[in-house]
């Protein structure tokens, strides 16, 4: 595409200077620019991309768009942008040929469940249509098959979501499910994407350090709705999907110009859910919609499951206007790792992997296991550095409410002190029956909670999930939460199911 047609009308950006040759990609960092690339720069959270213009150009840039002036040789073109960030996504979008507005796409974010409701929407939306992609926290997905992911972003920049987009399109996918991050709304990193349906699973606690207060994270949510009010109508029309369990979001329906359908478990709702039945394995869900009553076996676990549920079903149905192969197909859901994922190596105790890192999701899970255990409740759980400490003593507390024994470990310290981070837990423990001691390894942290469990009891792993990496001020180590569990399983003489 040449430089003067890449930027042409977008507004907030102007040319200064075309490119003696074709742009052929659109990228932010540096490190990425290839031949023929336009390197978009700005002043970002941790560095100033301007300090890195010399750099792109040596790698092969054409063109630069920047928030200020900057030397650059002839024959690179140049441009201003007033926002840069907004640049990036208009520019993106233009570049990979606004994919999002030849797809109906699914916007699904809320401090919880936003991984699994992702899931469970495109899972059941695969019922009835000819393929549905996927980007969430733990998969991409074009076509029906599964795509590498490179970063450990919920929502990755704008160019990469373009493309992927656009690799969904040339795979004939008609609907893409996006999972969308508190950052990447507060960063405009969607910013310009049509949406044709926002679902928000809830809004507690989370990211203050980005947000720097609720008032802030929250608006930051309400963000996607108003990306689906300002998508133009077309035939897969637009719909808020809202948790009617939830008054933060509800408050969120004042002003939304768009079709309004809510979900609930203890609310009233146009989608209504209750848990009939629960067993080790799987649950027995059952609701009314208005496309009729709906029943569901699942095959996964977790307290929280039947509100997701309630979201994809209200989604769906107001996709295809009808459900039952929908919900049908929830027998056969494959479980999400890291979410509630069970450890089976013939060990005479329960032994769980979840994701959970908010206080709310925390609670939740341990109140569930706490219900479902006849022994003791043993926990390894932490809090990452150079993110939101407000919540890290909310951690602690929820954890002192349900365990016997707890277990502080290394989640992702970055450029913290672990002691300081497990200082910070301790501070919301207070007065507790529980155990509490702190074990930065976090490998010597399972091994140690493994050895004390017996029969009756339940380990709970919490806060990595599906991550493959521990994130330390001086390096990244690679981490895998399920391997490190089976390991110390096996070396107790415990042998895997499978």
């Amino acid at each position: 595409m040449e430089f003067q047609n890449l930027i042409d009308s977008i507004p907030g950006i102007s040319m200064v200077r075309n490119a003696s040759g074709p742009v052929l990609d659109v990228v932010n960092d540096s490190r990425k620019v290839r031949a023929g690339a336009c390197f978009v720069c700005r002043l970002g959270l941790q560095a100033d991309g301007h300090l890195y213009v010399e750099q792109a150009i040596k790698r092969g840039a054409v063109a630069v768009v920047a928030e200020r002036p900057v030397d650059i040789p002839a024959g690179v073109g140049l441009a201003i942008a007033n926002d840069g960030r907004r640049g990036l996504a208009a520019l993106a979008r233009r570049f990979w040929g606004e994919p999002d507005q030849r797809l109906g796409v699914v916007g699904v974010t809320g401090t919880d469940g936003k991984t699994t409701t992702s899931r469970l929407i495109a899972w059941m939306l695969g019922a009835y249509v000819g393929g549905v992609g996927e980007l969430t926290t733990v998969n991409a997905r074009a076509g029906g098959m599964e795509l590498s992911r490179q970063d450990r972003l919920t929502t990755p920049e704008a160019p990469v979501i373009a493309r992927l987009l656009q690799s969904m399109v040339e795979a004939g996918d008609e609907w893409a499910v996006l999972e969308v991050a508190s950052h990447a709304l507060e960063l405009e990193r969607v910013d310009g994407f049509a949406f044709n349906r926002a679902v928000i699973t809830n809004v507690t606690h989370d990211h203050l350090d980005l947000h720097e207060s609720l008032e802030g994270y929250q608006d930051a949510k309400r963000k996607l709705l108003q990306l689906l009010d300002a998508a133009p109508v077309d035939r897969h029309g637009k719909a808020a999907v809202l948790n009617a369990d939830d008054s933060v979001v509800m408050g969120f329906s004042d002003g939304v110009t768009s079709d309004v359908l809510t979900f609930g478990q203890f609310s009233p709702a146009d989608v209504q859910v209750q848990m009939v039945d629960t067993t080790e394995t799987g649950l027995l869900l059952a609701g009314t919609s208005p496309w009729g009553a709906w029943e569901a076996r699942m095959p996964i676990v977790g307290r929280w499951v039947p509100i997701n549920v309630a979201a994809a079903v209200a989604c769906v149905g107001s996709v295809e206007g009808r459900i039952t192969s929908a919900v049908d197909r929830l027998a056969t859901f494959p479980a999400v790792e890291g979410r509630m994922e069970v450890i089976s190596c013939g060990q005479p105790f329960s032994v769980i992997v979840d994701h959970a890192h908010t206080p709310a999701a925390l609670s939740m899970c341990l109140e569930g296991l706490r219900e479902s255990t006849t022994g003791r409740l043993l926990v390894v759980f932490g809090s990452a550095g150079d993110q939101d400490s407000s919540k890290r003593p909310l951690l602690g507390f929820q954890v002192a409410r349900f365990a016997d024994v707890a277990v502080i470990a290394n989640e992702d310290p970055r450029t913290e002190q672990p002691d300081d981070i497990a200082c910070d837990v301790m501070s919301g423990v207070g007065k507790t029956s529980a155990i509490f001691e702190i074990i930065h390894d976090r490998a010597e942290a399972i091994k140690k909670v493994l050895e004390m469990a017996v029969a009756g009891d339940t380990v709970l792993l919490a806060g990595k999930g599906h991550e493959r990496t521990i994130e330390f001020s001086e390096d990244v180590q690679p981490w895998n939460e399920r391997e490190a569990a089976e390991a110390v399983l096996r070396s107790l003489g415990y042998q895997s199911d499978v």
